[in-house]
């Protein structure tokens, strides 16, 4: 019985001796705002440090409001730490509207119990803003033009110069020059370039750059 009343003694001490507690080392963004069109992905970061002396659990949170103090994004994750461990969250925003947000960072316990937040008021660090638009194409064929590449022209499956190259038999990492082929889309412009769609002889289909300033990629065929 004296063994078993030390020992809840002990139990006791060292419940007592535990200590919950988490510091906000950095977070972003932070300083400056960032700029966003809409439909861009801003990352919400949040690096924070376990200051306790017991491995814990603490939930993490990122909250965004528009102008007029609506909630416009709310992001949650629960995440484990052992004493002096530290951990970054990031969180992948969409910018969904033009305007100013306000974002704060915030540490809990649990639902209930709010352990650090930063920055201490909600400060407008994301400013949504409108997208650039291409500018109208215009090109020098027009949809059932016959046209032949002039140079080593690349080939991809769509417009723009990070869309994949087409995969095709007959093709192998661009179009020498000599072949022909028939517009069949365009014009579009992506990355300063104005792009047709051709469907060439040897079967192989997709879009080209008709060329780059001065330099032309794709004449028209006479006749």
């Amino acid at each position: 019985m004296l063994l078993t009343g030390i020992a809840l003694a002990l139990a006791g001490l060292l419940a007592g001796c535990a200590r919950i507690a988490t510091e906000i080392e950095d977070y972003s963004p932070k300083d400056q705002p960032v700029q966003a069109a809409v439909g861009e992905t801003v990352p919400l970061k949040l690096t924070v440090s376990n200051k306790g002396n017991r491995t814990a659990q603490f939930l993490l949170r990122a909250f965004l409001w528009d102008e007029q103090g609506r909630a416009a994004g709310k992001y949650e994750t629960w995440i484990t730490l052992k004493p002096g461990e530290r951990t970054t969250q990031t969180w992948n925003h969409v910018v969904t509207a033009e305007g100013n947000f306000t974002l704060q960072f915030q540490v809990w316990k649990d639902q209930t119990t709010q352990l650090a937040v930063a920055p201490t008021n909600p400060k407008a660090l994301v400013i949504g803003v409108r997208p650039q638009t291409e500018p109208t194409a215009s090109g020098k064929f027009k949809v059932g033009d016959r046209v032949r590449t002039l140079v080593n022209l690349k080939v991809r499956t769509g417009p723009g110069v990070t869309n994949p190259e087409v995969t095709h038999v007959n093709y192998r990492g661009s179009m020498p020059p000599g072949i022909e082929g028939q517009i069949v889309d365009g014009p579009k412009s992506a990355d300063g370039y104005t792009w047709w769609k051709v469907k060439f002889i040897t079967g192989v289909e997709g879009w080209c750059a008709e060329g780059r300033g001065a330099e032309t990629w794709l004449e028209k065929v006479s006749g």
